[in-house]
């Protein structure tokens, strides 16, 4: 263990995936809240344009449209181009299925026009997806990586199954794995190239997170070998997404079979059936024996050490360049890897003062770090909006992203002029 925890992203735009706050829906989206805007005078050499963004939309809308009507339903895709946002999300009012899908994100330089089609896939998955779904007032909505597994076994397929697969496949560069797997599983040369088709759209969101992160490129070589010990319902890490495009692609279920509403084994590649090859990933997905529930969450422990900076439990400062040398210690807490270190808004506390999921009402902001023990240098300038009284805490996650512990009590910061 080194001395200080290093991370690699910036504090409060982070890439966080243990708790269900991060999500498409809810008024979230289906990148991590981020700063990138890129107006349409920006547009990057490969981002798409205009017409391919309408084009993709009208396609996948027109097959969608009347599968949402024999729902009772009204899709509605709304077509933002103008707008900067780098993200997509999904939403309903009252009998209106809403898709919101914005020319930031068309804009990106990662970004394809199969990989758009992906994201729009995977905002449709939420409203029909099937299990498993959000609990509480989001349950209408199938989970992020409920979400993912949709768009590559049904949505994706279902919209290219006409298009001459070969051909537009012939003009990537496929990875040997994906290229090999799908020959592998697939037994005539268009639904192989399909396969790989998906999987490159696959690709090309991952490493827009890869870049949002300053983190590893994904890989097909490269799976993500956790096992959850309950399902997530947010956003799996971007290697496992990568995984479930990877493994939806070669899922042989034909695409017009409905996923179960109740029941993820139906329409599905699943274990249950001995169907591994195909299924939904372990890194996210805990299967189920009774129907589809998650397992309950896990139990959690006692409080956390309190962060320190010197010694010292409360600071002031009239120096925002002044780096705060924030000491944690949650080595005691056993099967710990990593720390969730959260702060509040300026000059309020928490509201709900050692709890075990991040603040509903007052958090400003949260980062995972790897490793235990260290000195996080905040940089106040940077990572803080304003002058004001902040309140810092940790919690201890296993390398399964399990809550350990409860949150600590506070380290507080006097930031002021």
């Amino acid at each position: 263990m080194t001395h200080y925890l290093r991370i690699t992203i910036t504090f409060f735009i982070t890439l966080l995936y243990s708790y269900q706050s991060f999500a498409c829906v809810g008024g979230k989206g289906f990148f991590p809240r981020n700063n990138w805007r890129i107006p349409v005078e920006h547009k990057a050499l490969n981002g798409i344009t205009e017409i391919q963004f309408n084009d993709i939309i009208d396609k996948i809308a027109n097959i969608y449209n009347p599968i949402f009507q024999s729902k009772g339903a009204q899709l509605s895709v709304q077509r933002l181009w103008s707008d900067a946002t780098v993200n997509a999300y999904a939403t309903r009012q009252g009998n209106e299925w809403i898709v919101q899908m914005y020319g930031g994100l068309a804009r990106h330089g990662e970004i394809t026009t199969d990989g758009f089609a992906l994201v729009l896939c995977h905002e449709i998955g939420h409203h029909l997806g099937g299990v498993p779904r959000y609990p509480g007032t989001n349950g209408w909505a199938s989970n992020e990586g409920q979400s993912d597994y949709f768009a590559a076994t049904k949505c994706l397929r279902k919209a290219w199954s006409t298009d001459d697969n070969q051909q537009i496949v012939s003009e990537m560069g496929i990875p040997s794995t994906l290229k090999s797997q799908c020959s592998s599983e697939w037994g005539n040369a268009e639904d192989q190239a399909l396969c790989m088709r998906i999987g490159m759209a696959g690709l090309s969101t991952t490493r827009m997170f890869a870049v949002l992160s300053a983190g590893r490129m994904p890989a097909f070589d490269s799976p993500d070998n956790t096992q959850v010990n309950q399902t997530l319902d947010s956003h799996p890490p971007y290697q496992c997404r990568l995984d479930t495009y990877f493994q939806g692609g070669l899922c042989t279920v034909n695409y017009d079979e409905e996923i179960g509403q109740s029941n993820p084994n139906i329409g599905t590649c699943n274990r249950a059936n001995n169907q591994e090859t195909g299924s939904r990933r372990l890194c996210w997905y805990r299967p189920s024996t009774n129907g589809g529930g998650n397992p309950p969450p896990p139990p959690t422990g006692d409080i956390s050490p309190t962060p320190t900076a010197n010694g010292q439990t409360r600071i002031s400062s009239n120096n925002p360049n002044l780096p705060v040398p924030l000491s944690i210690d949650l080595s005691g807490v056993s099967g710990a890897t990593s720390v969730v270190l959260e702060a509040s808004k300026p000059d309020t506390s928490f509201s709900n003062p050692n709890g075990t999921a991040p603040d509903p009402v007052n958090s400003l902001g949260y980062v995972i770090i790897n490793g235990t023990k260290g000195v996080y240098n905040l940089m106040p300038a940077r990572q803080l909006p304003n002058w004001g009284t902040y309140e810092f805490r940790v919690l201890a996650l296993d390398r399964n992203r399990k809550v350990l512990s409860k949150f600590s009590a506070p380290f507080t910061l006097d930031l002021r002029p």
